[in-house]
Parts: C-alpha cells; sequence; structure tokens
C-alpha cells in the first residue's frame, strides 16, 4: 500500500540526507547506557488517553518543563521550529504575525490546543501563537501526521497541545532576563497545597525593541517595533479519594505590538493589541476498574483591535473569535493490552471582525457556527504488536458533515527496534473569512479533504531514541481564489511527500540531539513549491554539565524556500540560512541559577519571510532562584 503512495524515486530522493545521517549516527544506537526516559514518559494526544511515549504509533514529541529550562527557551514558536518536521515563518520580532507549518501543511491545518482547548480560530483558522511565551507552559506535545479522526477539523499536519503549569511539590521560582534589543523579562511560579487541593500558579512579562520589522528601504517606518507581552496561569486540582478527580485551569496572554506595513506612507505607526484567554473545568471518574470516564467544559478567546496613526489605513479593524466547547470521553480496559474509547464532542463557534462589513463603516459583523461530533476508537499494545484504530463523524451546521478514519500498525522486531505504517483521513472546514470575507468569500464552499500514508522505524534503547518516518499527505479540494469567478472555490490539489528524522542520545557525557527532515510540498494546479517551506532543514543540538556549570549549543541549517515579493507579490527566493545559538549557566548550590545565552552568534542575516528583518546577533543574561 506504502509503495503506492510513494514512488520508489521521490521517496529515495527524500531519504538520501537523513540515509547519511543514520549511518553515521547507527553506531551510537547500539552503545550501551541508561534506562530510557520513553518508558516513564506518558502523553495523552496521540490517543487522548494516557499511553507511554514508546508505544505511540504516531511520531509524537514531548517538551517538557525542564527542556524549556535547560535550553534557556523564551518563545514557543522558535522552540517548536526547533523539532523535526515544523516550520515557522515570523513578520518581525514576537508578537508579530506568525505561520507554523507541521510536516509542510498550512498553519490552518495544524491544530493547537491548550489544556484542550482549541486555539484555532474559526475567523482564519490557524492559531494565533506568535506572541505566546513559555512563563507558563508546563509540557508540550507534538503528534505529527493527520488526527482528524481524533480531533476534528485542522489536524490535517497533526496536533500541537500546549498544558500549563502544573506540579504537585510545593515550591516556588522566579527570574529575570536582560539582554539585546531593550529587552528585559521576568517570571515567578509557584506550588502549593492547601489540604488536599493543589494550586499552580505562573505568569511572566516581557518587553523588546529589537529592530524594525520592515526594511526601511522598502517603504516602511524605520523606527524600532516593540513589543509588550504579559501571561499567566492557574491550575487546581483536587483529588476526590482513590477513583475521582476534579482539575480547572486558566491561561490567558496578552500582547502590544508594534509592526510596519508597506501600504502605508512610510511615517505611518501601526500598533495592535491583542489577547488570549482559555479556561477548562474537567472531571475524571473511575466508574468502574475497567471504565473511566472523563467530562470538559472550557472555551477559548482570541481578540485583538489595529491602531493606525493614518485613519484612511485598511490596517485599522478589529475581530474576535471564540471557542466554546464540552467534550465526554470514556475508556473501556477490554484485555489488560487492549482499550476502547468513545467520546462525543459539541463546538461553538464565533467569529467577527470589522473586515466582514461590505460597506466599509467599521461596524462589527459576526458568523456562527455548531459543530458536533461523535468519535470511537481501540489501541493494542502486545508484547510484540501495536494497532490503533479510530473513526470520527463530525456535523457542522454551516458546511455539512466529514467522516475520518486512521489505522495504524506496528510490529516490534527486538525489544529496542519497532516498524510502523499508517494510513488516516482527514478535513478543514472552511473559515469565516474563506465562507464570508467581502470579494473574496465563498458560502458555498465545501470542506478541504486531504488523507496520508506513513511508513516509520523507531529504535529505544537506554537513553537513545530515534525515530525515522516517510510519508505522503495529498488535499484535495484546497481553497484558494479563482480569478475566473473572482472568489474562493475548492478547486485546488496539493501533495506533500517527506521524511523526518529524530535522534537523541548521549555519548562521553554529551547529549545530542539531531533532527533532519526533507519535504516537497506541491500544488498539483501550479507544479510549484509552496512558499516558505524549505526543502530541507536540519538542526544539531550538544550539551553537557561540568560540575556546576552547564553549556550548550546547537545549529539549524534552512535551505532556500520561495515566497511572494512583499510590494510586487512575484515568487522570489529567500536565501538559505544557518543559525547559532549558545547557552551557559552556572549553579549557585542548588537554589540559584545564573544564565547566559547567545542568539544567532554568527550574526546572520536571513529573512522569513519576504521583505521582514529578523533578529541579528544578541546576548541575555539572567538569573533563577528557586525555594
Amino acid at each position: 500500500m506504502f509503495r503506492a503512495l510513494l514512488p520508489q524515486t521521490r521517496v529515495a530522493v527524500l531519504l538520501r540526507p537523513i540515509s547519511v545521517l543514520v549511518c553515521l549516527c547507527a553506531p551510537v544506537a547500539y552503545a550501551q547506557l541508561e534506562a530510557s526516559t520513553e518508558l516513564d514518559t506518558v502523553v495523552v494526544t496521540a490517543t487522548r488517553s494516557e499511553q507511554r511515549l514508546a508505544d505511540t504509533l504516531p511520531h509524537t514529541t514531548v517538551i517538557t518543563r525542564a527542556d524549556i529550562e535547560r535550553w534557556q527557551m523564551r518563545d514557543l514558536l522558535e522552540l517548536l521550529g526547533q523539532q523535526a518536521g515544523v516550520e515557522m515563518a515570523r513578520s518581525g520580532g514576537f508578537g508579530s504575525q506568525a505561520s507554523l507549518f507541521l510536516r509542510g501543511t498550512n498553519s490552518s491545518q495544524t491544530l493547537v490546543l491548550i489544556d484542550g482547548i482549541r486555539l484555532n480560530s474559526a475567523v482564519g483558522g490557524a492559531a494565533t501563537i506568535g506572541g505566546i511565551s513559555l512563563d507558563t507552559v508546563e509540557r508540550i506535545e507534538i503528534v505529527r501526521g493527520n488526527l482528524s479522526s481524533l480531533y476534528g477539523s485542522e489536524a490535517i499536519g497533526g496536533v500541537i497541545q500546549i498544558f500549563t503549569r502544573a506540579g504537585a511539590r510545593p515550591g516556588a521560582s522566579a527570574s529575570a532576563e536582560a539582554g539585546a534589543g531593550h529587552s528585559r523579562a521576568a517570571s515567578v511560579a509557584a506550588n502549593t497545597r492547601l489540604g488536599t487541593t493543589e494550586f499552580a500558579l505562573a505568569g511572566g512579562y516581557r518587553y523588546a525593541r529589537p529592530f524594525s520589522a520592515i526594511d526601511p528601504a522598502l517603504g516602511a517606518n524605520p523606527d524600532e517595533d516593540a513589543n509588550r507581552n504579559r501571561t499567566g496561569s492557574l491550575r487546581v486540582r483536587q483529588p476526590l479519594g482513590e477513583r475521582a478527580e476534579l482539575s480547572a485551569s486558566v491561561w490567558t496572554t496578552r500582547n502590544a505590538t508594534d509592526y510596519d506595513s508597506t501600504f502605508d506612507a512610510p511615517t505611518t505607526t501601526h500598533h495592535e493589541e491583542a489577547q488570549q484567554n482559555a479556561w477548562q473545568a474537567t472531571g475524571r471518574f473511575a466508574v468502574t476498574e475497567r471504565w473511566t470516564t472523563r467530562l470538559q467544559a472550557g472555551e477559548g478567546r482570541d481578540e485583538s483591535i489595529n491602531t493606525v496613526s493614518d485613519p484612511a489605513s485598511f490596517n485599522i479593524g478589529q475581530f474576535e473569535a471564540r471557542n466554546r466547547q464540552i467534550a465526554w470521553s470514556n475508556t473501556f480496559v477490554l484485555l489488560p493490552a487492549l482499550e476502547a474509547q468513545l467520546g462525543a464532542e459539541q463546538l461553538q463557534q464565533r467569529g467577527a471582525s470589522t473586515s466582514y462589513d461590505a460597506n466599509f463603516t467599521s461596524a462589527l459583523v459576526a458568523f456562527d457556527r455548531r459543530v458536533r461530533a461523535v468519535w470511537a476508537g481501540t489501541t493494542l499494545h502486545g508484547a510484540t504488536q501495536q494497532v490503533q484504530l479510530n473513526l470520527r463523524r463530525d456535523d457542522y451546521s454551516d458546511v455539512g458533515a466529514a467522516t475520518t478514519g486512521l489505522a495504524a500498525y506496528g510490529y516490534q522486531l527486538t525489544p529496542s527496534w519497532r516498524v510502523s505504517a499508517q494510513y488516516s483521513t482527514a478535513f478543514r472546514a472552511p473559515s469565516f473569512n474563506d465562507l464570508y470575507f467581502p470579494f473574496f468569500g465563498n458560502p458555498q464552499l465545501a470542506p478541504e479533504r486531504a488523507r496520508s500514508g506513513e511508513a516509520g522505524v523507531r529504535y529505544a534503547a537506554g537513553e537513545t531514541s530515534m525515530r525515522l518516518a516517510v510519508y505522503r499527505t495529498r488535499t484535495r479540494d484546497l481553497i484558494v481564489f479563482d480569478t475566473a469567478s473572482n472568489m474562493a472555490q475548492n478547486i485546488a490539489s496539493v501533495r506533500i511527500d517527506g521524511a523526518e528524522l529524530a535522534l537523541g542520545t548521549r555519548v562521553s557525557g554529551w547529549r545530542l540531539d539531531v533532527n533532519l527532515d526533507a519535504s516537497r510540498p506541491i500544488d498539483e494546479t501550479t507544479r510549484q513549491r509552496l512558499v516558505r517551506r524549505a526543502p530541507y532543514r536540519a538542526g544539531l543540538g550538544i550539551e553537557r554539565a561540568f560540575g556546576p556549570i552547564d553549556v550548550g549549543a546547537s545549529v539549524t541549517h534552512v535551505a532556500a524556500r520561495y515566497d511572494n515579493d512583499i510590494n510586487t507579490f512575484a515568487r522570489t527566493r529567500l536565501d538559505p540560512y544557518t543559525l547559532l545559538r549558545a547557552t551557559f549557566a552556572y549553579r549557585l548550590g542548588n537554589y540559584c541559577r545564573l544564565t547566559l545565552r547567545v542568539e544567532n552568534l554568527a550574526d546572520e542575516r536571513y529573512q522569513l519571510v519576504s521583505g521582514y528583518n529578523t533578529q541579528r546577533r544578541g546576548a541575555f543574561a539572567g538569573a533563577e532562584v528557586r525555594i
């Protein structure tokens, strides 16, 4: 089946750089190392129920709070961009408009959740993640590949789930940092208990004015564009005996961002006030020894107001989006290695924007939709065989229904080696922009449809883990602007052939992390590569502790990509680039740590989006205290 999906010649081209790296790293994979961390890590996103990371059939990555602090990462988007199969682009500094490409798919084809609540907006279809800091993040799970059979719309490229700060052990921490680009940041976090009730609180503030978002030579305001970010989260957990628990969380982030536009005069200033909020409450009950039920209700909001010094600017606008959802899921243990899942969901989406006002009177025009869904699945984790089956039905009040499925199989060749294959289908419901935007929208649009095939190899022994995946995703009824009808239509088709490798190990005290991915996302109508997506990317990270000193470095290389010119919209080439990053930390006992990092160590000049500037070399120093 899979050979039919991926022609042998094309697979060979995609795998050539990855196969070389596998050969170089293969001797490391046989090293005798300590107990595997994969055996202890539990994830929930890949099946919507708890399972070991080592048992997941879709390619899944877990980023913990310890990883975030060890790597001295501050920005969610940049952290995701370091992972295998994930590319990102941003039009300026932190807080500006951003795109995320998971396995070469569009931003609107990747589902982003925070504590189970959807961040993807019904207005544009994608999640707003360009201004999310990591101060309130406990862990992140990245699952690559079609997961519509579990989560519905947008999960064509995969699902990224963010979990807010939590912890059962009482304690507190605080940090502060300052550096290049007039930047300064501070954060606090605390965990405590009152009786049997657990509380986790976190908050952060950051300010930066690093550069002008657009080169002034292109006709933009030359002033430095600033961002001010405030974020906070609260999580509460209340056990109810040994068989039940209640939990709830609240998360918020606010961004005040200056930005540039070449559509206005060079002296024009632009500013956006944006905020995102999410809350959820969950009850989990073990009805019997074999049946666990879970009920979650929550809401996510995304709002922004754009102001411009020129009152006639088309950049002036406001938008509001809301996802209100309730989900009921059940897990049944049929046999010690066999589980079944059954669930139902209801989602209410609302979107409003002044851009929907065809009379240009700045009126806020709103649209609503209702989504009802049921889903079922089963997972088998045998000694040598693993199976995952999922089926889901979504019914949209405005664009009809869609049925999606997933079938995955894994075979354990040895205790360390496993091979797997997967086939899945997915869809994306049209956004309100696709349906109703003046002079573009088409209320008759149907959902985009996709199908994917994937084959994988996994190795895990000691502290060494390796995952290699080869895949093809084909999306039909892609929504594009049709010049013949002068509106959006379901006419395009995109095919993405790709391969990705993620490897981590420890050698002579050094921790090594390698990722490499190659992809060929092609618009089958124009035969052109999709913009802002590189044919290959490679990354290498190394870390080691020398007593109280921690050192680390990483190098990321991204090949040349194409984009649309910022002014003419003609197809243009973005040059390849290589970024170097270095970190240093000194631990003063168990309670204090001094940090230093240098971004873009080689002072590389590069662009992620045509015409937009990026961070030059910059150093950042800080301190962290724990009690």
